[in-house]
């Protein structure tokens, strides 16, 4: 049996705050195209889209690795899924009904000069499943798209992870080899198929972690998969960075305050920094016409959206996990975790 190499979920935590804060600095900087004339400031965050990519890989390697803690099997598929959606879908939904509820206030603003704010009943429960883009309706918050890519890798490593850790090598190389023919055959941005290099290379980082891969494979994988990505996704930048995050993962021990604290709070800082940040943006515009001024507005947006995911953190997402986790169980846990640890892991395992 491989041995499991000791857990360092601090550099997790910094990559996550890391991916983030990249999201919301590009949301506030580049969000809205007319804010910010071009220079540095709006340039610092052109590329902090790529943090979505980062939480990509980091889903392909915390998840499988909380299955793999839990002892898990085909027969807890659906106390897996569950879980998910317990853990998962209560900040989301908070953040949703936030995002609707700013989005009528600043339409009714004084001097709001932009379309009339209109939620369909439909839009609003295709939401809830994650459904909007097969139907044609646009996500109200402009980071809800990669909730449903996330929902789709969750459906399909309960399925696969049984193959994921056979092992026989060669049933592993096939498994990873059909999702690379399905990455070309459906390049569907709507699909997860679209990205799985970039969970793939966090499958792999997992392998290699529990010690099913050694070193030398792990390192030859990630050279194909950099090439993979590179020909695959919209800038061939986004490459580096998650061979970055893979061998950050597998090699590094991280350890910074703020970017720990930022990685506890990643996933709703992600949700809610459009609705809070970006509206700041938004309404600052009206004011601010030189430099200081914007850099002002900038700093507020930033600071109430980590301070509205700090409370969406502990008011919502900490109790749903915490209740997940102890209400939810697979039918046969590592007799080596308590339910402490467990929860310690799932926390980690948000996208």
């Amino acid at each position: 049996m491989p041995t499991e190499r000791t857990e360092r979920l601090h550099t997790l935590d910094a990559l996550r705050g890391l991916a983030a804060l990249g999201v919301t600095w590009f949301h506030l900087t580049n969000g809205n195209e007319t804010f910010l004339p071009p220079g540095p400031v709006k340039a610092s965050g052109a590329y902090g889209w790529m943090g979505v990519e980062i939480f990509f890989v980091i889903s392909g390697f915390i998840i499988p690795l909380s299955l793999h803690r839990a002892g898990y099997r085909l027969r807890d598929y659906g106390a897996f899924v569950l879980k998910r959606m317990l853990r998962l879908d209560p900040p989301y939904v908070v953040a949703l009904l936030v995002t609707i509820a700013v989005g009528y206030l600043a339409s009714h603003t004084p001097g709001f000069r932009g379309q009339p704010y209109a939620v369909s009943l439909p839009q609003f429960f295709l939401h809830l499943g994650y459904l909007n883009v097969f139907f044609g309706y646009p996500w109200l918050n402009p980071v809800f798209w990669t909730l449903a890519i996330e929902l789709q890798f969750y459906l399909a490593i309960g399925l696969l992870f049984p193959l994921l850790v056979d092992p026989a090598p060669a049933r592993r190389v096939a498994l990873l080899g059909a999702v690379a023919l399905l990455a070309i055959l459906l390049p569907s941005r709507d699909f997860i198929f679209h990205y799985a290099f970039l969970f793939v290379a966090g499958l792999v980082t997992f392998q290699y972690r529990i010690g099913l891969v050694n070193r030398r494979v792990f390192l030859a994988v990630l050279a194909v998969l950099a090439a993979a990505i590179a020909a695959t996704m919209e800038t061939a930048w986004v490459a580096p960075v998650a061979v970055l995050t893979s061998a950050a993962i597998a090699f590094a021990d991280v350890r910074n305050r703020l970017l720990t604290f930022l990685g506890s709070i990643s996933y709703s800082l992600y949700l809610i920094h459009v609705p809070f940040g970006g509206r700041v943006v938004n309404l600052g515009q009206r004011f601010a016409h030189d430099a200081p001024s914007r850099l002002a507005v900038l700093a507020l947006a930033l600071a109430l959206s980590i301070a509205g995911a700090y409370a969406l953190f502990r008011l919502v997402e900490s109790p749903s996990q915490r209740w997940a986790s102890r209400r939810v169980r697979f039918g046969r846990s590592a007799p080596s975790r308590s339910p402490v640890a467990d929860a310690v892991l799932e926390q980690r395992a948000a996208p």
